[in-house]
């Protein structure tokens, strides 16, 4: 009895050795940047053209995706060694606003609300609340403020608005403000919910998704699902894993040798 007692924990603790050994192999190896591997560091183009990309920060890098190559990846920079491009990224709030000078009025998402304030842009009184009617949401389950993007068109009266719990983006007609109500025109379903956490992720891993339109108004990003949606056609081109893993992004464009970043412009 006793020799068979023995046996039994000799193996239990070759199980034990092998599962740690296992733990620290996994937990110690890389992620690969841009969780692509062999990605190249990104070097700017020397030409006097102008270049698009759309830039994801995701675990202190930045990926660089070519706008005019299909979204392609064509390379990565450490934001460590990159301060003018670390100044760059946007800062994260739960209330999202956005201002439309040419109808007087600011668009705003807060906590609690599944759809999207209209605020008068002197007083900054509420004139309109947009609201997505046949889609629900419960408030014990996030993400919290549940429409957690905001997107106004630069080329057409075309307001976009992120509704993350149901995975879903809703485009509104804002031509007749301030004297009518935005119109909704189209829902657009992601190829990817925005649900579960980000990986990898140091903190604040929860996904709850942004917006971006390109400044030329031919794409929309989607921060926390990876969607990349052409608006001519409403529907999704490519899909970013960085981007699925990160809700920050922005816009670089490079032009004559200077880097450019619209949304500061």
């Amino acid at each position: 009895m006793s020799r068979v007692w023995l046996r039994a924990a000799a193996l239990a603790l070759a199980v034990i050795g092998v599962v740690a050994g296992l733990t620290i192999y996994y937990s110690s190896e890389k992620v690969p940047r841009c969780l692509v591997s062999g990605v190249d560091t990104w070097r700017p183009p020397r030409d006097a053209e102008t270049h698009r990309y759309e830039v994801v920060v995701l675990d202190g890098s930045a990926c660089v995706f070519d706008m005019s190559q299909q979204q392609r990846l064509v390379g990565a920079l450490s934001l460590a060694d990159t301060k003018w491009l670390a100044d760059a990224i946007p800062s994260a709030s739960d209330t999202l606003r956005v201002a439309d000078g040419e109808h007087a009025v600011v668009f705003e998402t807060k906590r609690g609300l599944l759809g999207v304030r209209v605020l008068d842009l002197r007083t900054r009184r509420q004139v309109y609340v947009a609201r997505f009617k046949g889609f629900t949401w419960n408030p014990r389950f996030g993400p919290d403020p549940p429409a957690h993007g905001l997107s106004l068109a630069p080329d057409r009266p075309e307001l976009w608005v992120l509704d993350a719990p149901n995975s879903v983006v809703h485009l509104f007609d804002v031509s007749g403000l301030p004297g009518q109500p935005p119109r909704r025109i189209d829902d657009i379903r992601l190829t990817k919910s925005i649900s579960g956490d980000e990986s990898p992720c140091v903190r604040a891993c929860g996904r709850i998704g942004s917006l971006q339109h390109s400044a030329d108004g031919r794409f929309v990003y989607v921060g926390d699902s990876g969607d990349v949606i052409a608006t001519e056609t409403r529907e999704a081109v490519a899909n970013l894993e960085a981007l699925h893993n990160s809700r920050v992004a922005f816009e670089l464009d490079w032009i004559a040798g200077k880097p450019v970043f619209p949304e500061r412009s």
